[in-house]
């Protein structure tokens, strides 16, 4: 029984003095030895401001369309919204959301519609205050 005890003592002892190595981090080539936090968040920061000026360029755009090439782009998304409140409609069925929960998404999507068309305004991503 003492030799069992003994091997086992030896065996979590040679886990544990494999498991003290040392760690190989690998990092992304920076030409520098790290990158700083506020490096990361510059990064980041131009990305957003490229991609507000991506979305500025088209709500430029979305203004200089006609009402009829408006009224496209909104009956477009008009028809999607319907093909999502069959889909609700299916999963409701299947028991998978609750009707009042579908029911208050459908409104949610309609009311937005509505406002979206009264304001004619740009139907897709708004840009960060």
């Amino acid at each position: 029984m003492n030799k069992i005890k003994l091997c086992g003592l030896a065996l979590a002892g040679f886990i544990g003095l494999t498991g003290l190595g040392t760690i190989t981090v690998n990092a992304a080539d920076t030409n520098t030895e790290s990158a700083t936090l506020s490096e990361v968040k510059n990064d980041r920061d131009s990305k957003d401001a490229a991609f507000d000026e991506k979305i500025q360029k088209a709500e430029n755009a979305w203004q200089s369309l006609t009402k009829e090439q408006k009224e496209d782009i909104y009956a477009l998304l008009e028809a999607e919204m319907d093909d999502e409140a069959k889909l609700l409609d299916k999963m409701v069925e299947y028991k998978v959301l609750d009707k009042s929960d579908s029911d208050r998404f459908k409104a949610f999507k309609t009311q937005k519609l509505k406002k979206l068309r009264e304001n004619g305004e740009f139907p897709l991503m708004k840009r960060k205050k």
